[in-house]
């Protein structure tokens, strides 16, 4: 039986794994012209509601440099004298679990949704598998979560240039970290792909987390605690599974998009 099950698989047809395409960059410099002509690119100065001065748009201030985009997204930059050639920005949405609630949205729809978008990845024309290997190409890790107040999403990448191409005379240099971090940022806000396979590893993780409070004393003694502080307020508490199991495709997308 040995022998045959080698014989059989001497024949078999074998047909190579298909190679991934890794793309260079995300934005094509047609895109960008096409973009900065719609959107002309604008810094405005920032803006406080404590009755601190307004902070000019054309100059950096110390410790913090405050600004806003011309679309109203503030900017808050600050110099990390530790980590030479290493940037991390935080992208800041307001609602968090508390929009559930405020907002009408299915109940753990955003949190769900948040993490489905961690678990996912594919952008436009591009696939996971290929948006993931730009990011390891440029060496940027991202992290998603929603907690009680906010959206939040992190991003760790270096300011030089990576994914440079060819050798000696014909090396090629790559876009700085920084310039991809943006174009991620860019197809997740315009262009991202929501799929089902990505939102079922979601519920999985927090159907796993929900079952394990159940068998942790910590856990549990800590979900208690949450539970009678917050009068059983469904925002501070785990999402249980059959809240999970509820929640579809376009509850997750409704909620964060």
């Amino acid at each position: 039986k040995l022998c045959a099950a080698i014989m059989e698989a001497c024949v078999m047809d074998v047909e190579p794994v298909e190679d991934v395409v890794v793309p260079h960059t995300l934005v094509t410099p047609e895109e960008l012209q096409e973009a900065i002509v719609e959107n002309p690119p604008k810094w405005e100065s920032g803006q406080f509601s404590d009755g601190t001065p307004n902070t000019p748009s054309d100059r950096i201030t110390r410790p913090f440099t405050l600004r806003r985009l011309g679309n109203g997204i503030r900017i808050g930059v600050a110099q990390n004298t530790a980590e030479s050639q290493r940037g991390h920005l935080r992208l800041v949405a307001p609602g968090g679990r508390d929009a559930e609630k405020r907002l009408g949205f299915k109940k753990g729809s955003l949190a769900v949704g948040a993490r489905a978008m961690q678990e996912g990845g594919s952008f436009g024309k591009f696939t996971r598998e290929q948006v993931e290997l730009f990011a390891v190409d440029h060496l940027i890790m991202v992290e998603i979560n929603c907690n009680e107040e906010s959206l939040v999403m992190d991003f760790v990448f270096p300011t030089t240039n990576v994914g440079n191409t060819g050798y000696g005379d014909s090396k090629q240099l790559g876009i700085t970290g920084t310039e991809a971090v943006i174009q991620i940022v860019r197809e997740i806000l315009i262009d991202f792909n929501w799929e089902e396979d990505a939102l079922g590893r979601s519920k999985q993780s927090y159907r796993t987390a929900h079952e394990s409070l159940g068998k942790s004393l910590e856990g549990k003694s800590t979900e208690m605690i949450m539970e009678a502080l917050s009068s059983g307020d469904e925002r501070f508490l785990s999402i249980d599974v059959d809240t999970v199991n509820a929640i579809t495709l376009e509850d997750a997308k409704n909620a964060v998009m």
